[in-house]
């Protein structure tokens, strides 16, 4: 893909996470998308199939490209944090649940390479539930959507404890 290429489809990407910051994805347009990012629809599909393959695309580059690997449930917190305004919008007015879905589908993959990896030793719990299992992706899935569940919730209270009171609590769960 050339540099152009790269550059419409994170200008598709930084449109829709704007637009995200207002409306519901149910009410976002492809249209809207494309204004805000200034390209043609054509250029859209040439890309992504829909608005959801676009938020799936844009999510996973917000969260992967910021992901500490070492440290991925203060990383979460960060992005949360330092996004306040978007995750507060879409974890209240998107009530289909696809960017809670999406983002269960991108920690538990970062949860099972950190597995791999030998690199789950800060999240002690984590790292037992996952090796002892019988079915490891299915764990990673269960693990991430409680930890996303705690964290759409920490949201939803209008950030009632810190991000350390939060990444505290999580971290030294004993189990799910």
């Amino acid at each position: 893909m050339t540099q152009q290429q790269e550059e419409r489809k994170e200008a598709l990407a930084d449109s829709l996470r704007d637009l995200l910051k207002h409306e519901a994805i149910e009410k976002v347009t492809v249209d809207q998308i494309c204004q805000e990012a200034k390209v043609h629809r054509s250029t859209f599909y040439r890309y992504f199939t829909d608005k959801y393959d676009l938020m799936y695309y844009s999510f996973e580059r917000l969260m992967i490209a910021r992901i500490d690997e070492n440290d991925v449930i203060d990383s979460i917190i960060a992005i949360i944090v330092n996004d306040k305004e978007l995750f507060r919008n879409v974890s209240i007015n998107n009530n289909n649940g696809t960017l809670f879905w999406m983002m269960v589908k991108m920690l538990s993959r970062q949860l099972l390479k950190a597995d791999e990896e030998g690199r789950l030793h800060s999240i002690g719990w984590v790292q037992r539930e996952i090796e002892s299992s019988t079915n490891k992706e299915l764990t990673a899935k269960m693990i991430s959507g409680a930890c996303l569940t705690l964290m759409f919730e920490w949201v939803d209270s209008n950030y009632q404890m810190s991000p350390k009171e939060l990444s505290e609590f999580v971290k030294n769960m004993k189990h799910l």
